[in-house]
């Protein structure tokens, strides 16, 4: 009679083995997921309060990119394109590091006051080539 460990001694292996493959393959996204490079903002969300009379409002915001990126593209939309629409200056930057860069978000107004009244919402995100550098910057736009 063999023992129950010789027996099983092949089923034990596998699952070792699996087991083995499962914790490499966890550790690997973990540690990948640590190193994709992230947006850091100064505040976000934020808000744009504005009158529809004056057309147009904007907010100083401060990003900065962790690991160091380069040549990264700001790319706006906004959830009424045909009323208001949603820009970032500078467009873009040659590098986007651990000190922050000074941007300007601005909303502004694409028909008459009175249509132009109402709360709006609109995201900035950054790309570097294709990838998207998450998280986007949420904007929240009153006209009033």
């Amino acid at each position: 009679m063999s023992s129950p460990i010789r027996r099983y001694l092949p089923h034990l292996l596998v699952g070792l083995t699996i087991s083995l493959i499962m914790v490499g393959a966890y550790l690997a996204v973990g540690f990948a997921s640590l190193n994709a490079p992230k947006a850091l903002w100064s505040a976000n969300p934020i808000t744009i309060t504005f009158s529809g009379s004056a057309g147009t409002g904007s907010v100083a915001e401060f990003v900065k990119c962790a690991p160091k990126l380069t040549d990264v593209v700001f790319h706006t939309t906004v959830s009424n394109p045909s009323k208001i629409s949603l820009t970032i200056g500078p467009p873009g930057e040659a590098t986007c590091g651990p000190s922050p860069d000074a941007v300007t978000v601005t909303a502004h107004c694409l028909v008459a006051a009175v249509d132009c009244k109402g709360v709006y919402t609109g995201t900035i995100t950054i790309f570097e080539a294709y990838n998207t550098i998450p998280p986007g910057l949420t904007v929240a736009i009153v006209v009033t």
